[in-house]
């Protein structure tokens, strides 16, 4: 394996509702913790709710390697979760990957 395959990567990944429909993506997002937590190689996964746009909800993600976070994305409740989007997001979600330094 060559090193960018086993460094830890970050993930924030925000998305924000439609009006009248926070509570659909909240649940919808909390559905997705779980499975994605039991997923092999996630260190970390964590919503958070914004105080000043309570619409707005980011999950902070850490996976043991980018390999592991690409395992993740092409996973099942990952293609539900997106699907689950439509109609409730107000514009794609943002998703910003990092690596520690």
């Amino acid at each position: 394996m060559t090193a960018s395959k086993t460094t830890e990567i970050a993930v924030l990944a925000t998305a924000k509702a439609k009006p009248g429909k926070e509570a659909d993506l909240e649940r919808a997002l909390r559905e997705a913790a779980v499975p994605t937590r039991a997923q092999r190689g996630c260190l970390q996964f964590a919503l958070y709710q914004s105080v000043t746009d309570p619409a707005t909800i980011t999950a902070f993600e850490r996976w043991a390697s980018e390999e592991d976070h690409q395992r993740h994305l092409q996973g099942d409740h990952v293609k539900t979760l997106i699907a689950r989007f439509d109609g409730i997001l107000d514009g794609p979600p943002q998703i910003v990957p990092m690596k520690p330094l």
